[in-house]
């Protein structure tokens, strides 16, 4: 799950376009239920990163947040 903030960012990886919608999305609120029960990875060290982060503990069995930056940008949430 890539979470980019209100609009979508791409990351330029190799096979983010080929898995969109098939594993690879940009909206926990949308598709977080397709993810039941699984491990997830949420891309992204802000605000809506985190949140998603979030959001996802109540639906998935474990959650990897990943950040390139050494700190977290997110505010208190």
């Amino acid at each position: 799950m890539i979470v980019s903030g209100k609009v979508p960012r791409k990351l330029g990886i190799p096979g983010e376009d080929e898995y969109l919608g098939m594993g690879v999305t940009y909206c926990a609120t949308c598709d977080g239920p397709l993810f039941a029960g699984k491990k997830v990875a949420v891309i992204g060290g802000g605000n809506s990163a985190l949140d998603a982060a979030i959001q996802m503990t109540k639906i998935v069995e474990w959650v990897y947040l990943i950040n390139v930056n050494p700190v977290l940008f997110a505010e208190m949430l």
